[in-house]
């Protein structure tokens, strides 16, 4: 049977193809949720991003099989044969693989959380940033060491033994031992530990900056260093961002991503517009946040590079033959950068090229990323904002005042009165206040 043939009973609502012969085929991003390949020769095929949800693929031929960035959420791999397949990238979240050969296999950052491994041969599979958490390895055939490459957090090892990795635990810190009693101020001082821990970091990074013995929390507080550069300390003076710039519009923030209330720091930068713009690695982890403008009618999502494909494709198989899919754009330094297309690398650490309007760039799978999705409003996506309807199209059929919306039908006047009334013409907001 040729993969042609296959898709086109797919499309008719047939799922039982065991035993086919499709070795070789390439298909990327070929849709099979569900189909039952059970015994199936697919050697050497190249279906990397593949939907392969729920599959049936047991006592499969996989050798060398390209599934780069596959889904494979729930799929039955049980004595399927992987050895040397690229699985680089891909969603293999509550997979059934017992007793399968992935000796070879490369499954750097796939996600395998929760999935069943039982007595399967991992030996010199590449498991680095593969995500293995809560996986069950009983009496697989691989090395601690090797495993330890992955992240192992809840997951059964082949020993039966639990691991607890401490290292995803997020430290809380143990209640601190209160120091002997004196005096929090005197009637002369000017020290104030009323403020909020997110009050301090917003009155940081919105240039207020009163006297650094004015200017702390509970926990957190201000140090003036100078030259318009502030660091944001905790109280026992760990230094948790540096703030510099004489302006909001030229401010740069640098978040050490392991400090103590970093998360918090995070979020209020993100809600002021602060977004991340470049990681340092060297001499701690730690991000370099800006102001960006956002640009209406847009979403910021953030996660990894596959994620970002992941919403691509998405966009791509919802969208009506003939239209545009949704637009996309990513965040290049300050700038936000259309996406015209996003492809895997066929390198075998699984990255991605995003093409943009400024040329492809190459991106590790995992590789931090920021982007904006516009907010669907039903029609095809245009270079250019949607037109607001004319005032004709409600002239006469809708009003507002005295707290009622009145729509004219041809039985007469409706009244709707209530809370947080939205209207909606042709696809298209309409502001009370324009009534």
């Amino acid at each position: 049977m040729t993969l042609e043939t296959l898709l086109s009973e797919f499309a008719r609502g047939v799922r039982n193809f065991r035993g086919v012969n499709l070795a070789g085929s390439v298909f990327p991003l070929v849709q099979l949720s569900h189909i039952d390949l059970a015994g199936a020769n697919l050697q050497g095929i190249n279906w990397s991003g593949a939907d392969l949800i729920k599959a049936n693929l047991a006592n499969a031929n996989l050798r060398g099989a390209n599934l780069i960035g596959a889904d494979l959420s729930g799929a039955n791999l049980t004595d399927a044969d992987l050895q040397e397949a690229m699985l680089s990238g891909a969603i293999l979240v509550g997979a059934y693989l017992s007793r399968a050969n992935l000796q070879r296999a490369v499954l750097s950052g796939a996600i395998l959380k929760g999935a069943v491994l039982h007595d399967s041969n991992l030996k010199e599979t590449n498991v680095v940033g593969a995500d293995l958490s809560e996986a069950d390895l009983t009496g697989a055939i691989a090395r601690r060491q090797d495993l330890e490459e992955a992240k192992l957090s809840g997951a059964t090892l082949p020993n039966g033994e639990v691991v607890f990795d401490e290292g995803d635990i997020e430290e809380v810190p143990l209640p601190t031992t209160p120091p002997i009693a004196e005096p929090m101020a005197t009637a002369n001082e000017t020290t104030v530990i009323e403020w909020t821990n997110e009050q301090v970091i917003q009155m940081l990074i919105l240039q207020q900056h009163p006297l650094p013995s004015t200017y702390q929390s509970a926990d957190l507080k201000v140090v003036d260093l100078g030259n318009h550069c502030y660091q944001l300390r905790t109280v026992t003076e760990t230094v948790v961002a540096v703030v510099e710039g004489a302006s909001v519009a030229d401010e740069r923030v640098t978040l050490f991503v392991e400090a103590p209330f970093a998360d918090l720091v995070a979020s209020v930068l993100q809600a002021h517009s602060f977004l991340p713009t470049q990681y340092l690695s060297d001499p701690v982890p730690a991000w370099q946040y800006e102001q960006v403008p956002i640009l209406e009618g847009g979403e910021v999502r953030q996660g990894t590079a596959r994620q970002l494909w992941k919403t691509w494709w998405l966009l791509l198989k919802s969208t009506a033959t003939g239209q545009e899919p949704a637009q996309l754009q990513l965040l290049v330094g300050k700038s936000w950068q259309p996406i015209r297309d996003i492809a895997f690398s066929p390198s075998a650490s699984g990255g991605v090229i995003i093409k943009t309007a400024a040329g492809d760039r190459h991106y590790p799978a995992d590789a931090s990323l920021i982007w904006l999705e516009s907010v669907p409003s039903g029609s095809p996506t245009t270079t250019t904002p949607a037109p607001t309807p004319p005032t004709s199209l409600w002239n006469g059929v809708l009003k507002f005042e005295n707290n009622c919306l009145t729509i004219q039908t041809a039985v007469g006047p409706v009244c709707v009165r209530g809370e947080n009334l939205t209207v909606t013409l042709g696809g298209q907001a309409i502001a009370l206040n324009q009534l």
